[in-house]
């Protein structure tokens, strides 16, 4: 695939076929993905590997009982949080191989105000994304999808103590990785346009016919 090709690929795939993903086409999008910018030169990209089904199991038991807690405060009827803890769990489980996606902060830059200490966490969540972006279109190149779920941001300690993380690395994402369900069907992509997403700077103009 043409780099082009390879990232129209990458889809958000959620059924899996039996079979495992070969370790080094894990190993070779990982070492892809480490090329992403980051802040201070840090580094901060780290890859937990989930492959046997008991390790997921844990995980998304652990997750699913704190996100009940956050549904419950949120006024959700226990039916529907039911429901929708299910679904997560089926989706975890089920996946050939789960990778938990994280940022390594003892480099970050500390701060005695909230507004920058909130800006410097942001710097190492940027560089995640950007690895994650990576991550995930190397393994579509190869054959491979994924899906990015979002939900260890949200129960970072839980995550962090189910895997036995040191206190200086962050859970971020959970990419579910396998071979697409030969029922998949991919969604009709709309091309994008650029004109779209990009925003004029009128201020900008009007500074200089003001000047």
């Amino acid at each position: 695939m043409n780099f082009e090709d390879a990232v129209a690929a990458r889809r958000s795939v959620r059924v899996f076929r039996d079979g495992a993903v070969p370790r080094a086409a894990v190993e070779r999008a990982v070492a892809l993905a480490a090329t992403a910018p980051a802040p201070h030169h840090s580094s901060p990209w780290r890859f937990v590997v989930l492959e046997e089904p008991r390790d997921k199991e844990r995980l998304a038991r652990s997750m699913g009982a704190a996100w009940r807690e956050d549904l419950l405060s949120d006024g959700l009827k226990e039916g529907a949080i039911g429901r929708i803890l299910d679904r997560s769990h089926a989706l975890l489980t089920h996946s050939p191989l789960a990778v938990v996606c994280c940022a390594e902060m003892s480099r970050s830059h500390s701060y005695p105000d909230e507004r920058r200490r909130l800006a410097e966490w942001s710097l190492f969540a940027h560089t995640i994304g950007a690895a994650l972006q990576t991550f995930m279109v190397a393994l579509a190149a190869e054959g491979i999808a994924s899906c990015w779920l979002s939900a260890p941001v949200f129960c970072r300690e839980v995550v962090r103590r189910e895997l036995g993380l040191e206190e200086s690395i962050e859970p971020h994402a959970l990419v579910l990785c396998g071979y697409a369900s030969l029922d998949y069907r991919p969604r009709e992509r709309p091309v994008a346009d650029a004109g779209d997403y990009l925003i004029a700077p009128d201020s900008l103009c009007g500074r200089e016919q003001e000047a």
